[in-house]
C-alpha cells in the first residue's frame, strides 16, 4: 500500500466538452487515500467518477464495507461545499510516489493529457472547510 493523493479540477472554460491544452481547471478538492502499490491510475479516476457523481443515499449503504466510509465523507465534503457533479472536460490527478498522472474526462473514457499550464484552487483545507461551516465558499 502506498499513499495516493487525488485532485479533482472542474474546467471552467468547457463543461461537457472535452478538455483543451490551454482550458483553465479549478482545483476543488483534494484526497489522500491509500492504494495498493502500483495500481494503475485509470482505476482510481473510477474510483473518483463513481464517488464524486454518486448519490449519497447509496454511498451511505455501504458505509460498512472497506473503504466505504471514507467514500462516504469525501462525497459527503464535496456535496457540502456545493460542488457540482465531475463531468466531461474536467481533470483527475493522481499522484503516486512523486509521479503525476493527469486524466481528462472524456465522452468515453479517460485521456492521460500533459500537466495543464492554467490551474487555480488548492488541495482541501481547514480553512476552506471552516468557511464553508460558516456560509461562506471559496469562490
Amino acid at each position: 500500500m502506498s499513499p495516493h493523493v487525488v485532485a479533482i479540477y472542474h474546467n471552467t472554460e468547457s463543461r461537457f466538452f472535452p478538455y483543451e491544452d490551454g482550458h483553465e481547471l479549478r482545483q476543488v478538492i483534494s484526497h489522500w487515500r491509500q492504494w495498493p502499490t502500483g495500481t494503475d491510475p485509470i482505476e482510481i479516476v473510477h474510483w473518483a467518477w463513481q464517488v464524486f457523481n454518486a448519490d449519497l443515499d447509496m454511498l451511505e449503504a455501504r458505509r460498512g464495507t472497506p473503504q466505504g466510509e471514507a467514500d462516504f465523507l469525501i462525497a459527503a465534503a464535496y456535496r457540502l461545499m456545493h460542488r457540482r457533479s465531475l463531468s466531461v472536460g474536467d481533470v483527475v490527478s493522481v499522484t503516486a510516489e512523486g509521479v503525476v498522472t493527469w486524466l481528462a474526462c472524456e465522452n468515453d473514457g479517460w485521456r492521460q493529457i500533459p500537466a495543464p499550464a492554467a490551474t487555480t484552487g488548492a488541495p482541501l483545507t481547514a480553512e476552506a472547510v471552516y468557511g464553508y461551516a460558516r456560509g461562506g465558499s471559496d469562490d
